[in-house]
């Protein structure tokens, strides 16, 4: 039994194929399963969906989503992510950040974009950056 799994591990066919070449064969997920746990740093392109319990700082390039029985104790940052369990650590996105009704966050959330749906409980700060905001300091440009 294996608690990672990857979607469509074998669609690597450029262009021969009549079906489309969006999503479909581009998504790729990690799955914590619930009953799983896991302590150290997550890295990677991938998206990434919790239903167990992730110990540690989570960075990732694709859309990280926890969920209901989820839970993560450390900071996540990635374009998307959304939350549906406990999240306690800070939250930062490129793109945004929901917060569902079941969901939960203990830290402060910086993205240009914030969802906190009724219901959600959250304690900590909001910033909501520009989208244009760079994430290295101004004066690095040359």
């Amino acid at each position: 039994m294996s608690i990672f799994r990857r979607e469509n591990p074998t669609s690597a066919a450029p262009g021969g194929s009549s079906e489309p070449v969006n999503a479909s064969q581009k998504r790729r997920l990690t799955h914590v399963a619930a009953g799983t746990r896991i302590r150290g740093e997550v890295t990677g392109p991938t998206e990434l969906l919790i239903e167990g319990e992730v110990e540690g700082e989570i960075r990732l390039d694709a859309t990280v989503t926890v969920g209901v029985e989820g839970t993560v104790h450390g900071p996540i940052s990635a374009p998307v992510v959304r939350v549906g369990g406990r999240v306690a650590g800070n939250v930062v996105a490129s793109d945004r950040v929901e917060v569902s009704p079941s969901g939960s966050v203990e830290g402060n959330i910086s993205a240009p974009r914030v969802v906190i749906a009724e219901g959600a409980f959250f304690r900590g700060s909001v910033e909501m950056r520009g989208e244009e905001a760079p994430k290295q300091p101004a004066d690095a440009e040359g």
